[in-house]
């Protein structure tokens, strides 16, 4: 694993490639926002060594987040993740709060209309193997650019 705290395990799976984080309960905004941008970093590090490589986030376990931070993951976030770390592919495993997940819907739609210009690749999943089967197509669209 790449990383792992009370509210996050973050790690590598290099068959696909794809850098994954699993919530292992419910987060202040402000540790939501201090491990994404630590996650951030790491994808970065990354991509120079997988051009492909994906973003998986498992949120099933997360909770609900704050209106604050709902904000920030429009304002700030979609920029940082789509624009700055050129993230294209981009999964979301859901739980079964609905409450929790209408941000992450939210977030979705946002992101695939403002971010189009840059073939960004999102989708909301209810399991793992889900989201693997989709990373792994979108994956297989990409143009080598190597």
């Amino acid at each position: 694993g790449i990383f792992e705290n009370d509210h996050v395990i973050c790690d590598l799976d290099d068959s696909l490639p794809v850098l994954r984080h699993r919530w292992k309960q419910e987060a202040s905004g402000e540790i939501f926002q201090e491990n994404l941008l630590r996650i951030l970093d790491e994808y970065r590090h990354l991509k120079s060594s997988f051009a492909k490589l994906a973003w998986l986030a498992d949120t099933t376990l997360l909770g609900e987040l704050d209106e604050e931070t709902e904000v920030w993951l429009v304002e700030d976030w979609e920029d940082l993740l789509f624009v700055d770390a050129g993230v294209r592919i981009h999964a979301v495993i859901l739980g079964s709060n609905i409450f929790a997940d209408y941000p992450m819907e939210q977030f979705k739609k946002d992101a695939e209309e403002k971010f189009k210009i840059f073939q960004v690749e999102l989708g909301v999943f209810s399991t793992m193997e889900e989201a693997y089967n989709w990373i792994r197509e979108q994956q297989l669209l990409i143009k080598e650019t190597k």
